[in-house]
């Protein structure tokens, strides 16, 4: 709509604008003051989210920026921490961090949701940490994962190139797997890849755009199970980053699992939001039977070990909106909202004692610091007040898209 507008106004002063744009300052206001006020109308009505060379400028911009500040970590793979210390010990340590995408847990079963989407963790319910009220800072990938995976959160942006949980965890002395099931290039994957680059081994098992791609997230646990049966090393961290839920949820399940058609409860019913419901359920089922099988798989190797599971950002569906997507211009409580589980192995359990409590409010932008309390790792960039699972845990404001404050937002 802005550039069919914008180009209509320069067809119809072609000629004038040709003969006499140099000697016509009237021309030239009017023609900036007719953009901007379409520009402005956009931006008011939200409809500029949806204007595709806008959202095409825009994110180069992001990713430009991006990319100066975050720094070079494929090739740092130790980065710039101090004072490292962990307990010695001579027990097999697996554990698994699995990074979801576009899930929120208003959806899932086992936070209460109507439809039976998650039955295989329900059935280890007993076996879980599930917390009630953890958050994302950013309703899309780069802009929370790059602040999740290191030490840059709302209050230090800039210290996204001070440090990488991957980072510490090599520090430590374990072995860092990455395996993605996202692609590895392009500007919204590339951030997000530069860090992963820091671990140990790497792969990424797509190269296809997220909305385009059928690569299921099935494929990801086969190599994960690969992995596993060739460790070279006692001491290993891996993280499985999912496709998860992302749109188009049709393609991030089998048939098998199409199993939600009927007509659901929604605040926007309509044939589309039946489909994209029904869809999105059957991709949370699918996620659902993966998560537990990871589990499982790594509760049956009687290691020391622990698999925490999160989504990157939730995603609305016709809960608060009239629409199904995450979108930081036009922005929903669902889409900030994220599953936060913890399974812990027995041997594990026995070294290590979590200072649980369900309903603790927690932003992810500070994971860096409950993933170094859980591997026992310090350091002095460490601060365990910033840790959902320690007895010293604080407590902040949190404080979304960098400058509001969800709790008092949402509230509203």
């Amino acid at each position: 709509v802005f550039w069919i507008v914008t180009l209509a106004v320069i067809l119809k002063y072609k000629m004038t604008l040709l003969l006499t744009f140099e000697k016509s300052r009237k021309i030239k206001i009017k023609v900036i003051l007719i953009v901007l006020a379409v520009f402005v109308f956009l931006k008011m009505t939200t409809l500029i989210v949806f204007n595709l060379p806008y959202l095409l400028v825009k994110s180069n911009i992001e990713y430009y920026v991006e990319s100066k500040i975050i720094g070079n970590y494929k090739e740092n793979k130790a980065g710039n921490f101090h004072n490292i210390s962990r307990p010695k010990s001579e027990e097999k340590e697996l554990y698994v961090i699995i990074i979801g995408e576009s899930t929120n847990r208003t959806n899932l079963g086992l936070y209460g949701y109507y439809r039976q989407t998650t039955p295989e963790l329900n059935k280890l319910k007993d076996e879980l940490l599930i917390y009630n009220d953890v958050i994302s800072p950013h309703a899309y990938s780069v802009g929370a994962l790059t602040k999740i995976l290191t030490l840059a959160n709302y209050e230090s942006p800039e210290k996204v190139s001070e440090g990488s949980i991957i980072q510490l965890i090599n520090s430590a002395g374990f072995d860092t797997y990455w395996l993605s099931n996202q692609r590895p290039i392009g500007p919204y994957e590339s951030l997000i890849t530069k860090i992963s680059l820091s671990s140990k081994y790497h792969k990424f098992i797509t190269t296809t755009i997220a909305g385009k791609s059928k690569v299921l997230d099935g494929e990801l646990f086969n190599e994960f199970n690969k992995v596993v049966k060739e460790l070279k090393s006692n001491k290993n961290v891996i993280y499985l980053h999912l496709m998860g839920t992302h749109h188009q949820y049709e393609n991030r399940y089998p048939s098998t699992f199409n199993k939600f058609k009927e007509i659901p409860i929604s605040n926007f019913p309509s044939s589309e939001s039946t489909k994209k419901i029904n869809s999105y359920d059957n991709a949370i089922l699918y996620n659902d039977s993966l998560i537990a099988d990871v589990i499982k798989n790594v509760k049956g190797l009687n290691a020391k070990s622990f698999v925490l599971y999160f989504s990157d950002h939730g995603e609305e569906m016709y809960n608060d909106l009239d629409m199904a997507g995450h979108n930081e211009d036009i922005y929903s409580k669902n889409m900030f909202d994220v599953p936060f589980i913890l399974w812990e192995s027995s041997k594990y359990k026995q070294g290590k004692n979590i200072d649980f409590i369900a309903e603790r409010k927690y932003m992810i932008d500070d994971l860096i610091y409950s993933v170094a309390d859980l591997l026992n790792i310090d350091a002095q960039e460490v601060d365990l007040s910033r840790s959902i699972f320690n007895k010293d845990f604080k407590e902040r404001k949190r404080i979304i898209k960098d400058t509001i404050n969800y709790d008092t937002y949402f509230k509203k």
